[in-house]
């Protein structure tokens, strides 16, 4: 019994197809009174795999390094990485626990986001184009970052805006 369970599990984990990231990026959007601020990181990774082509088995994990977001401004970014605390908390990964489909476009990606050594369930709005040889995403959310243990820089009486706004967009290899 135990080896037709062993074998049952080979199999199945042979029909997952394992996806590779062409092009990823991570942008951020939050604003301040009468600015924005929009760090993007160039250098999204990726671990995927889907089954048969069918966009509701994707699985695994999209994460990237904190250190690597830019924006505008130099000075702006040196204190977004005291904010983050980066030395401490290197990395936000994003885990899908499932894929639910709305329209042959339309999906919501569910999961965990570990960011600032808090773990939190996330949902993602996704566009996704599924292609003999590609699929290419663009899934957005918005996350509170007080839930997520950071405090909002604060000058005197003006303080970045708690709500951030995250797109993230990978195209795929399969």
């Amino acid at each position: 019994m135990k080896s037709l369970l062993f074998i049952l599990l080979i199999n199945i984990s042979l029909l997952a197809q394992s996806l590779y990231l062409r092009e990823g990026l991570v942008q951020a959007h939050t604003g301040i009174i009468m600015d924005s601020i929009d760090p993007v990181n160039m250098e999204l990774k990726a671990d995927l795999t889907i089954e048969d082509n069918d966009l509701t088995t994707l699985d695994g994990k999209f994460f990237v390094e904190m250190g690597m977001f830019i924006s505008d401004n130099k000075d702006r970014d040196e204190h977004m990485m005291e904010t983050l605390n980066i030395i401490n908390f290197p990395k936000a990964i994003f885990t899908i626990d499932r894929v639910m489909k709305h329209s042959d476009k339309l999906y919501t990606l569910v999961g965990d986001m570990n960011f600032h050594g808090v773990k939190k369930e996330l949902s993602f709005k996704t566009d996704i184009l599924n292609t003999k040889n590609t699929i290419t995403l663009t899934a957005n959310s918005d996350i509170n970052g007080t839930d997520f243990g950071l405090e909002m820089p604060c000058q005197f009486f003006i303080c970045v805006d708690n709500k951030i706004n995250i797109i993230v967009k990978a195209v795929l290899d399969k």
